[in-house]
């Protein structure tokens, strides 16, 4: 076009274009002095367009130097095609609808007079009447074919109270039968009910809106019967037309919403799962995703949380220490500094209701090995850590109870050696006694709820010298420490074995009545136990006292103020033993 070759020359730049202003693309009319390919190719997507602001605002738009002005200093087109002092004016159709601009351009800082405005103004309307008198010629036409938005010149249609009930197509492009899938040119002429017998009444309502109100207005919104999603702007025309341009979004609608159900579902699968889980960006640390089990684990978060993920896992260590903020599985992964960590800790302390949770991560990169984001998985380890210290407390005990144990067999056999007439006696001593220190373990160890009780202890250590169940026990419900039971089960043996040995049990018909109660001596309880012997031999007082004996007069254990009395009646041994029973309950081991 001579006009904007003419503008370069008037104004002496090097550069005057001729623009029509489209959705998402501008196109070169004309274009002198525009550089290449830019030239050749005849149009600039809008990020590289001043022409567009002069479209949307409506009035000149003058910029000295393009760098320094916020409006402009970011458009591409300073780069790309060295823009930087710009003056533009607008072009309108005869109808008064604005459709681009005519623009001056320089690669330098410039700043443009009145009469540089005035000149161009004039140039302008020349083009306005040359595209008036030009519009339906091969170059607009071209132009108007070759948008790759479909394009509708449409008129309202009204019934006979002046009301908008329907709308025709003038005119539409190529593109628009490609987007709608209609065959080409069965439309023009005909009202869009007619094209479309279902469409939504919004296709009407809102574009009779844009006439009457002369404001334009853009949308995304689908026709069912042709099952598309479209978007564009409508603008008015002038005498009840109007002008559509649009495209096919039916892709990107379906991604969305997709992408919609996909997150729907990712979320309801990470909320279901048994851990906490959180997504952090990185390297900001700031919550992208968090399930409802980690706030059930953590505690709700605080407003502020948000922004910063690694404040929501305060916590100390096993001995009561902060956990620093670098020791954070989080922190450390979204730093840099690991792609994978792991920290046990408790949120809180114990007597503050707090809990272990196990801190699990690992970073997610993008395809330049870039860590972009943290996944972190919260597990209750609570019952764990109960479970690990429970059992180092029995493993102890275990270890303590083996080492106690072993410390009296080593005692045991030592005096049962060191009285012994021979070897053989020796054996079969130390054998019966042993065997009566291991069934007063497991006396203790079965887990039974008279598992500690007198009875049980005595008739266990009793049972082997009384297959005939002449022994008879009888008294209250009493239960008493690890030491008293082996203590007692030691006492009961000897006392059944000298029975049978040299006793009541030595001969037929003897007997022997145990009996145990429990009274208050200086209002403390005391347990009084009876060994009492009947229809034996007549008794005698042992001339040398064996290990036996010194054990059984040794008592039972804890009895700061109990005794034991050997009474040998001709009639029958009777023994008689007494202790605290506080001290004999007492869990202290032997």
């Amino acid at each position: 076009m001579l006009i904007a070759e003419h503008v370069r020359v008037m104004l002496g730049v090097p550069v005057a274009i001729v623009t029509l202003v489209g959705s998402e693309r501008q196109f070169f009319a004309a274009s002198p002095g525009l550089p290449e390919p830019w030239a050749s190719h005849g149009e600039t997507p809008l990020d590289m367009s001043f022409c567009r602001h002069v479209v949307e605002e409506g009035r000149p738009v003058v910029v000295t130097d393009a760098r320094l002005d916020p409006d402009f200093c970011n458009n591409r087109a300073i780069d790309v095609l060295g823009v930087v002092a710009y003056l533009g004016v607008p072009l309108r159709l005869a109808s008064g609808e604005l459709v681009g601009a005519l623009a001056a351009i320089d690669g330098a800082p410039r700043t443009w007079t009145d009469g540089d405005l005035a000149r161009l103004s004039s140039a302008a309307e020349l083009v306005m009447a040359a595209m008036s008198e030009r519009l339906s010629e091969a170059r607009w036409r071209t132009i108007f074919e070759q948008l790759e938005e479909a394009f509708i010149l449409g008129r309202v249609l009204r019934d006979a109270d002046g009301r908008v009930v329907d709308w025709a197509y003038e005119e539409v492009n190529r593109a628009w039968y490609a987007l709608t899938g209609i065959p080409e040119g069965s439309v023009v002429g005909r009202s869009v009910r007619e094209v479309l017998p279902n469409i939504e009444p919004e296709w009407i309502e809102d574009f009779a809106t844009v006439v009457e109100t002369g404001q334009p207005s853009r949308f995304t919104r689908r026709v069912g019967s042709l099952g598309r999603w479209y978007e564009g702007i409508v603008r008015p025309f002038g005498d009840d037309r109007f002008t559509v341009i649009f495209l096919d979004v039916s892709d990107r609608i379906d991604q969305e919403r997709a992408l919609r159900i996909n997150e729907a579902r990712v979320r309801t699968l990470v909320d279901d799962m048994p851990v906490g889980v959180l997504l952090a960006e990185a390297p900001t640390g700031r919550v992208l995703l968090a399930n409802r089990r980690l706030d059930s684990l953590l505690g709700p978060r605080a407003p502020s949380a948000d922004a910063d993920a690694e404040n929501r896992f305060a916590g100390f260590h096993e001995d009561g220490s902060p956990v620093g903020r670098d020791e954070h599985p989080l922190a450390r992964i979204v730093s840099g500094e690991a792609d994978a960590a792991s920290l046990e800790m408790r949120t809180g302390r114990p007597e503050d209701g707090g809990r272990w949770i196990e801190v699990q991560g690992s970073a997610v990169k993008d395809g330049g090995g870039q860590t972009v984001a943290a996944v972190i998985a919260v597990s209750d380890i609570e019952s764990r850590k109960r479970d690990d210290e429970q059992r180092k407390l029995l493993n102890h005990e275990l270890a303590h109870r083996l080492k106690n144990t072993l410390a009296v067999v080593q005692s045991i056999a030592t005096q049962t050696l060191r009285g012994a007439p021979d070897l053989a006696s020796a054996r079969a001593s130390l054998g019966q006694r042993i065997r009566t220190l291991s069934q007063a373990h497991d006396i203790l160890l079965a887990g039974r709820s008279d598992g500690g009780s007198v009875e049980a202890i005595l008739r266990a250590a009793v049972a082997p010298n009384d297959p005939e169940e002449r022994i008879a026990l009888s008294g209250p419900p009493v239960m008493i420490g690890p030491k008293a039971a082996l203590s007692l089960a030691l006492v009961g043996h000897e006392l059944a074995t000298n029975a049978v040995k040299y006793g009541a049990l030595s001969v037929p018909g003897g007997s022997v009545r145990v009996e145990w109660s429990v009274g208050k001596s200086e209002g403390e309880a005391v347990l009084t136990l009876v060994w009492h012997e009947a229809g034996g031999p007549p008794v005698q007082r042992p001339e040398r006292m064996g290990f036996g004996t010194r054990l059984i007069e040794m008592g039972l254990p804890g009895s700061s103020a109990g005794a034991v009395v050997m009474d040998y009646e001709p009639g029958g041994l009777r023994c008689r033993l007494e202790a605290r029973l506080g001290e004999l309950q007492s869990y202290e081991e032997i």
